[in-house]
Protein backbone atom coordinates (compact mmCIF):
# COMPACT_ATOMS: atom_id res chain seq x y z
CA UNK A 1 0.00 0.00 0.00
CA UNK A 2 1.31 3.56 -0.58
CA UNK A 3 0.88 6.58 1.98
CA UNK A 4 0.27 9.94 0.26
CA UNK A 5 0.70 12.99 3.01
CA UNK A 6 -1.36 16.34 1.63
CA UNK A 7 1.01 19.23 3.00
CA UNK A 8 -1.25 22.59 3.57
CA UNK A 9 -0.77 25.64 1.37
CA UNK A 10 -1.67 29.17 2.16
CA UNK A 11 -2.08 30.45 -1.72
CA UNK A 12 -5.64 30.51 -3.02
CA UNK A 13 -6.67 29.43 -6.43
CA UNK A 14 -8.98 30.56 -9.22
CA UNK A 15 -11.97 28.16 -9.97
CA UNK A 16 -11.10 24.91 -11.36
CA UNK A 17 -11.17 24.54 -15.19
CA UNK A 18 -11.94 20.97 -16.28
CA UNK A 19 -10.34 21.56 -20.36
CA UNK A 20 -6.72 19.52 -19.41
CA UNK A 21 -5.81 17.23 -21.93
CA UNK A 22 -5.18 13.59 -21.53
CA UNK A 23 -1.68 12.85 -22.53
CA UNK A 24 -2.37 8.69 -21.74
CA UNK A 25 -1.10 6.62 -24.65
CA UNK A 26 -4.02 3.60 -26.01
CA UNK A 27 -2.75 0.82 -24.32
CA UNK A 28 -2.98 1.57 -20.64
CA UNK A 29 -0.40 -0.14 -18.01
CA UNK A 30 -1.71 -1.89 -15.23
CA UNK A 31 -0.14 -1.39 -12.16
CA UNK A 32 1.83 -3.59 -10.09
CA UNK A 33 -0.53 -5.50 -7.53
CA UNK A 34 1.28 -4.35 -4.47
CA UNK A 35 0.72 -0.70 -5.70
CA UNK A 36 -2.77 -0.98 -6.46
CA UNK A 37 -3.64 0.56 -2.72
CA UNK A 38 -3.13 3.81 -1.42
CA UNK A 39 -4.50 5.43 1.54
CA UNK A 40 -3.98 9.34 1.98
CA UNK A 41 -3.93 11.89 5.31
CA UNK A 42 -4.78 15.16 4.76
CA UNK A 43 -5.11 18.72 6.39
CA UNK A 44 -5.51 22.43 5.15
CA UNK A 45 -7.38 25.54 5.33
CA UNK A 46 -10.81 25.71 4.18
CA UNK A 47 -12.33 29.23 2.50
CA UNK A 48 -16.20 29.20 3.10
CA UNK A 49 -18.16 31.18 0.68
CA UNK A 50 -21.28 32.32 2.23
CA UNK A 51 -23.94 30.24 3.56
CA UNK A 52 -27.61 31.05 2.14
CA UNK A 53 -30.54 29.76 2.98
CA UNK A 54 -34.02 30.77 1.61
CA UNK A 55 -36.51 31.52 4.35
CA UNK A 56 -36.13 32.16 7.76
CA UNK A 57 -37.97 33.38 10.57
CA UNK A 58 -40.01 36.23 8.44
CA UNK A 59 -39.58 34.34 5.15
CA UNK A 60 -36.63 36.73 4.28
CA UNK A 61 -33.57 35.10 2.40
CA UNK A 62 -30.23 34.61 4.87
CA UNK A 63 -27.16 34.71 4.51
CA UNK A 64 -24.01 34.01 7.47
CA UNK A 65 -20.39 34.72 6.26
CA UNK A 66 -17.59 32.56 8.02
CA UNK A 67 -14.02 33.02 8.91
CA UNK A 68 -11.29 30.65 6.78
CA UNK A 69 -11.19 27.29 8.77
CA UNK A 70 -10.08 24.53 8.83
CA UNK A 71 -9.98 20.81 6.80
CA UNK A 72 -8.60 17.36 8.19
CA UNK A 73 -9.45 13.86 6.55
CA UNK A 74 -8.61 10.63 5.12
CA UNK A 75 -8.67 8.72 2.02
CA UNK A 76 -8.68 5.23 0.98
CA UNK A 77 -8.11 4.82 -2.66
CA UNK A 78 -7.36 2.11 -5.41
CA UNK A 79 -5.67 2.62 -9.01
CA UNK A 80 -7.85 1.69 -11.61
CA UNK A 81 -4.83 1.33 -14.50
CA UNK A 82 -2.12 3.98 -14.65
CA UNK A 83 -4.70 6.99 -15.65
CA UNK A 84 -7.66 6.90 -13.15
CA UNK A 85 -7.88 6.10 -9.64
CA UNK A 86 -11.33 5.72 -7.40
CA UNK A 87 -10.85 7.03 -3.31
CA UNK A 88 -13.51 6.74 -0.39
CA UNK A 89 -13.36 9.65 1.19
CA UNK A 90 -13.89 11.07 4.98
CA UNK A 91 -13.36 14.77 5.94
CA UNK A 92 -14.23 17.20 8.44
CA UNK A 93 -14.54 21.15 7.79
CA UNK A 94 -15.20 23.90 11.15
CA UNK A 95 -15.59 27.76 10.42
CA UNK A 96 -15.64 30.74 13.43
CA UNK A 97 -19.41 32.88 11.94
CA UNK A 98 -18.37 36.35 11.51
CA UNK A 99 -21.41 38.34 10.49
CA UNK A 100 -24.93 37.61 8.87
CA UNK A 101 -27.44 39.33 6.98
CA UNK A 102 -31.21 39.12 6.90
CA UNK A 103 -32.97 40.28 3.29
CA UNK A 104 -30.88 43.34 2.16
CA UNK A 105 -30.14 44.94 5.22
CA UNK A 106 -26.43 46.17 6.77
CA UNK A 107 -24.35 42.99 7.94
CA UNK A 108 -24.37 42.71 11.69
CA UNK A 109 -22.45 40.60 13.87
CA UNK A 110 -22.93 36.61 14.15
CA UNK A 111 -21.02 34.17 17.14
CA UNK A 112 -20.64 30.46 17.06
CA UNK A 113 -19.22 27.73 14.50
CA UNK A 114 -20.37 25.81 11.35
CA UNK A 115 -19.01 22.30 10.91
CA UNK A 116 -19.45 19.81 8.22
CA UNK A 117 -18.52 15.89 7.79
CA UNK A 118 -18.16 15.23 4.51
CA UNK A 119 -18.62 11.02 3.05
CA UNK A 120 -17.63 11.30 -0.95
CA UNK A 121 -16.68 8.97 -3.22
CA UNK A 122 -14.60 9.92 -5.80
CA UNK A 123 -12.84 9.27 -9.19
CA UNK A 124 -9.28 10.78 -9.68
CA UNK A 125 -7.40 11.02 -13.23
CA UNK A 126 -3.74 11.74 -13.56
CA UNK A 127 -3.60 13.85 -16.73
CA UNK A 128 0.02 14.50 -16.85
CA UNK A 129 3.18 13.04 -15.52
CA UNK A 130 6.51 15.30 -15.39
CA UNK A 131 9.09 13.64 -13.63
CA UNK A 132 8.25 12.48 -10.49
CA UNK A 133 5.63 14.83 -10.11
CA UNK A 134 2.01 13.82 -11.60
CA UNK A 135 -0.43 16.27 -12.11
CA UNK A 136 -4.62 15.15 -11.49
CA UNK A 137 -7.94 16.05 -12.17
CA UNK A 138 -11.01 14.35 -10.59
CA UNK A 139 -14.10 15.23 -8.16
CA UNK A 140 -16.49 13.17 -6.25
CA UNK A 141 -20.25 12.85 -4.81
CA UNK A 142 -21.67 11.80 -1.41
CA UNK A 143 -23.17 13.34 1.22
CA UNK A 144 -22.32 15.37 3.89
CA UNK A 145 -23.74 16.58 7.63
CA UNK A 146 -23.85 19.88 8.59
CA UNK A 147 -24.20 21.06 12.31
CA UNK A 148 -24.64 25.09 12.57
CA UNK A 149 -24.48 26.19 16.49
CA UNK A 150 -24.17 29.92 15.66
CA UNK A 151 -26.24 32.76 16.87
CA UNK A 152 -27.38 35.80 14.90
CA UNK A 153 -29.31 38.96 16.26
CA UNK A 154 -30.63 38.10 19.84
CA UNK A 155 -31.41 34.29 17.65
CA UNK A 156 -30.51 30.88 17.64
CA UNK A 157 -29.44 29.51 14.23
CA UNK A 158 -28.60 26.08 13.33
CA UNK A 159 -28.89 24.50 17.25
CA UNK A 160 -29.50 21.21 17.26
CA UNK A 161 -28.23 17.80 15.22
CA UNK A 162 -27.94 19.58 12.44
CA UNK A 163 -28.81 17.70 8.81
CA UNK A 164 -27.55 15.48 5.69
CA UNK A 165 -27.38 17.18 2.39
CA UNK A 166 -26.28 15.89 -0.93
CA UNK A 167 -22.56 17.03 -1.58
CA UNK A 168 -19.92 17.31 -4.73
CA UNK A 169 -16.41 18.36 -5.05
CA UNK A 170 -14.07 19.00 -7.93
CA UNK A 171 -10.62 19.41 -7.15
CA UNK A 172 -6.97 18.93 -8.99
CA UNK A 173 -3.55 18.78 -7.83
CA UNK A 174 0.05 17.27 -8.27
CA UNK A 175 1.48 14.50 -6.63
CA UNK A 176 5.31 14.15 -6.15
CA UNK A 177 6.94 10.63 -5.13
CA UNK A 178 9.68 11.34 -2.10
CA UNK A 179 9.95 7.06 -2.01
CA UNK A 180 8.99 4.56 -3.67
CA UNK A 181 5.81 4.25 -1.65
CA UNK A 182 5.55 7.88 -0.18
CA UNK A 183 4.06 10.89 -2.33
CA UNK A 184 3.64 14.15 -1.08
CA UNK A 185 0.40 15.51 -2.63
CA UNK A 186 -0.62 19.35 -3.08
CA UNK A 187 -4.33 19.86 -3.75
CA UNK A 188 -7.04 22.18 -4.21
CA UNK A 189 -10.86 21.85 -3.82
CA UNK A 190 -14.18 22.90 -4.40
CA UNK A 191 -16.95 21.23 -2.23
CA UNK A 192 -20.26 22.21 -2.31
CA UNK A 193 -23.40 20.59 0.35
CA UNK A 194 -27.28 21.57 -0.97
CA UNK A 195 -30.49 20.65 0.78
CA UNK A 196 -29.13 20.91 4.44
CA UNK A 197 -32.24 20.68 7.22
CA UNK A 198 -31.64 23.47 9.63
CA UNK A 199 -33.22 24.92 12.86
CA UNK A 200 -35.53 27.04 12.14
CA UNK A 201 -36.50 25.38 9.46
CA UNK A 202 -34.65 26.37 6.61
CA UNK A 203 -32.93 24.95 3.55
CA UNK A 204 -28.83 25.69 3.59
CA UNK A 205 -26.89 25.52 1.21
CA UNK A 206 -22.72 25.28 2.22
CA UNK A 207 -20.18 26.26 -0.39
CA UNK A 208 -16.20 26.10 0.42
CA UNK A 209 -12.38 25.95 -1.41
CA UNK A 210 -9.78 23.86 0.21
CA UNK A 211 -6.31 24.06 -0.22
CA UNK A 212 -4.06 21.06 1.63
Amino acid sequence: MKMRLLAGVSAMALMLGWNSANAAEAAVEIPAAQDLWYATLFGGASFPNRVKTHADYYNNDFSMDFDTGFVIGGVVGRRINDVFRVEGELSYARYKANSYQEGVSAWFPADGDLSATYLLANVLADVAHFGDAKLYVGGGIGAAHVTADTTWGGHLYGYGRGGWGFAGQLGAGVTYALAQNIDLDFGYRFKAVSGVDLIPPAKAMLYSRTAS
